[in-house]
C-alpha cells in the first residue's frame, strides 16, 4: 500500500472588472480558468486572472490560530 498525501489544488483568483463599484472576485481551480475566460468573453466582460499561492494545509491551520 502507498500512503497518499493531501491533494494540492492550484487555485486562481478571478476578478470581474467593471461590474460595479466593487469588483466581483471569485476563486476557482486551475481546470475552471479557461471556462471562466470563455464565458466572460462571450458576455463582453473583462477578467483579471491571478494565481493564488498554494499553502500547505498544516501551515494554514497554524496561521489561523
Amino acid at each position: 500500500m502507498t500512503s497518499r498525501s493531501p491533494r494540492t489544488v492550484q487555485l486562481y483568483e478571478i476578478t470581474y472588472l467593471g461590474t460595479g463599484p466593487e469588483p466581483d472576485v471569485r476563486t476557482v481551480e486551475a481546470g475552471e480558468v479557461a471556462a471562466v475566460i470563455e464565458h466572460a468573453g462571450a458576455h463582453g466582460m473583462q477578467v483579471l486572472v491571478r494565481p493564488r499561492p498554494s499553502r500547505d494545509p498544516d501551515t494554514a491551520k497554524k496561521e489561523a490560530s
